[in-house]
């Protein structure tokens, strides 16, 4: 079975990873989808002409340039296929029960904005829209920055002007910032789903993140509860 509306979904793995390749698969059999694991680029097949060809500067690590690469890839593969929208997930991510509802209502809204945009469908960071500025029925908000790269609906035409930008810039920044600033820079819309349908499980405890530093799983779970509370709800309160 398909996501409606959806051509493609891709899965970021690097290929040792068993354990987030076989969570994935459960995440998608749990809502009877297919997708396509993308291996390549892992840090062993990481070489000198690759990594000139698409950084800049000695900020990042191998693993973020890694995922970077990744996420080109991908980038890459909508634009050769014309796909008008394909999904995009890291390997770490947990679907809400009402997962397929969310990506629905984001379709089906994004109609009403550019062409150029990107749906970030996920809670990347524990960030929401404020309560403020939310409307009842309505599911997409506009902003200026992007949510963790962890799960996004993008197509063709603004996987185009990334790819465009970095070949002229060069990455030099950890992807998701990466993106944030090509976004706002070439005009593509930034749109984010409320209620997000998407975690990410490296902040929930659930995996060790690969990319930096972290604190024991307990911790990281114990921090990510607090912020989801902190953010999602008080900080709701006042604004």
């Amino acid at each position: 079975m398909h996501l409606e509306g959806i051509e493609k979904i891709y899965v970021l793995n690097v290929e040792s990873f068993s354990a987030r390749r076989r969570h994935m698969e459960q995440e998608l059999k749990r809502f009877h989808l297919e997708a396509e694991f993308v291996h390549a680029w892992d840090v062993p097949a990481l070489t000198e002409d690759i990594l000139k060809r698409t950084f800049k500067g000695q900020s990042l690590s191998l693993p973020q340039k890694s995922i970077a690469l990744k996420h080109v890839t991908v980038l890459q593969n909508i634009v050769q296929n014309n796909y008008d929208k394909a999904l995009i997930l890291e390997d770490d991510v947990l679907f809400s029960d009402d997962f397929r509802d969310g990506v629905r209502r984001s379709l089906i809204e994004s109609k009403s904005y550019p062409e150029s945009q990107v749906i970030f469908i996920g809670c990347g960071g524990n960030f929401y829209t404020p309560k403020s500025r939310r409307t009842v029925g309505q599911s997409l908000y506009v902003n200026t920055r992007g949510r963790f790269a962890d799960s996004y609906i993008i197509g063709r035409q603004s996987a185009q002007l990334r790819l465009d930008w970095i070949s002229k810039n060069l990455i030099d920044k950890p992807i998701d910032n990466q993106f944030e600033f090509i976004d706002n820079k070439v005009g593509i819309t930034i749109l984010w789903l409320e209620n997000p349908v998407v975690e990410q499980g490296s902040k929930t405890g659930l995996f060790r993140t690969s990319l930096e530093p972290a604190p024991p799983k307990v911790f990281q779970k114990i921090k990510f509860a607090y912020e989801k509370i902190r953010r999602k709800y008080l900080y709701q309160l006042w604004k």
